[in-house]
């Protein structure tokens, strides 16, 4: 028969995975609901300057200027054979299939471009997503770090701005992607691969549409279109990275808080079945020893009359 005490060691040992699930759900659901407000602010701020460079580079084909010579953030190379890869991931686990699906993303995409002869190199953002590229998959890692306890930072932000702009500028590689988790809600996440540099206009024919229409000789520009177009390219860069670290974050959360409350559900539900299975072994415990009291009474019982 199980002892009693080995039961109580292990529904102590299932409480205490409880309370710890408990509180990574809370402290993910509140890191959450912080990340998840300035994601949805970048993002809006992010359609809206994308859609006025948009109509600057629409308004320099008007003018009969390529739309490239505006800034080397926008001119296309003629031919891609080298692309880096921004891999945006997690540093720990506790959060289901979140890194996993990432990985596997940015292995198929890896896969995807070396097929067709296009060298890929990795900057990986979070030590699991970084752990899975060197396993699972050949793409090399030219730069990897973790994250801090503080979450998306502007230094974050400018670090990877700088990685990504100088490999783009120096030429050397042709273009820029990054790829991470965008959050949709908090039970649906997708793993998403998206192009940051070069900076090309959208491919929405209403977009298209509305473009078509803008007029060279509405725009004024102090001091000159390129100057301006320089620092709205800056700010889109960076809110683009911005918006790929807010929304990687906010994924991780969710996921972990989804996560670590079905981990504490199914803890206090093994924990119920411990507890009858200990009321169960309790009560054959004292049956036993009743069974063996009133037994013993009537040995002694016949042993007098004898």
């Amino acid at each position: 028969m199980e002892k009693l005490a080995d039961v109580r060691k292990r529904m102590a040992s299932v409480e205490g995975i409880g309370e710890v699930c408990r509180t990574l759900a809370t402290v993910a659901s509140a890191k959450l609901a912080r990340t998840h407000e300035r994601a949805r602010g970048a993002r809006t701020y992010t359609a809206r300057l994308r859609e006025m460079l948009a109509r600057q580079q629409s308004a320099a084909r008007a003018a009969g200027r390529d739309p490239a010579s505006l800034s080397v953030l926008m001119a296309a190379r003629p031919e891609v054979r080298k692309v880096a890869l921004v891999v945006v991931g997690a540093d720990r686990g506790l959060c289901g299939g979140y890194n996993l699906a990432l990985g596997r993303r940015a292995r198929d995409f890896g896969l995807a471009q070396t097929e067709v002869g296009v060298e890929v190199t990795a900057v990986v953002k979070g030590r699991r997503a970084e752990t899975y590229l060197r396993r699972a998959t050949a793409i090399p890692i030219a730069e990897a770090s973790g994250w801090t306890r503080a979450g998306v930072t502007d230094d974050e932000v400018d670090a990877l701005l700088g990685e990504a702009t100088d490999r783009f500028i120096s030429q050397e590689v042709d273009e820029v992607w990054a790829c991470y988790t965008a959050f949709i809600s908090t039970m649906r996440r997708e793993p998403t691969v998206v192009r940051l540099l070069p900076v090309m206009p959208p491919e929405e024919a209403t977009v298209a549409a509305e473009l078509a229409a803008v007029s060279p000789e509405r725009w004024y520009y102090e001091p000159s279109q390129e100057a301006c177009v320089a620092e709205l390219l800056k700010a889109f860069v960076r809110l683009q990275i911005e918006d790929v670290l807010l929304e990687s974050f906010a994924s991780e959360q969710a996921a972990r808080m989804v996560t670590m409350q079905e981990a504490s559900e199914r803890a206090d539900r093994a924990l119920a079945d411990l507890r009858v299975h200990y009321n169960r072994l309790r009560r054959e415990s004292i049956t036993a020893d009743l069974v063996g009291v009133l037994v013993a009474g009537r040995v002694r019982k016949e042993a007098k009359a004898r």
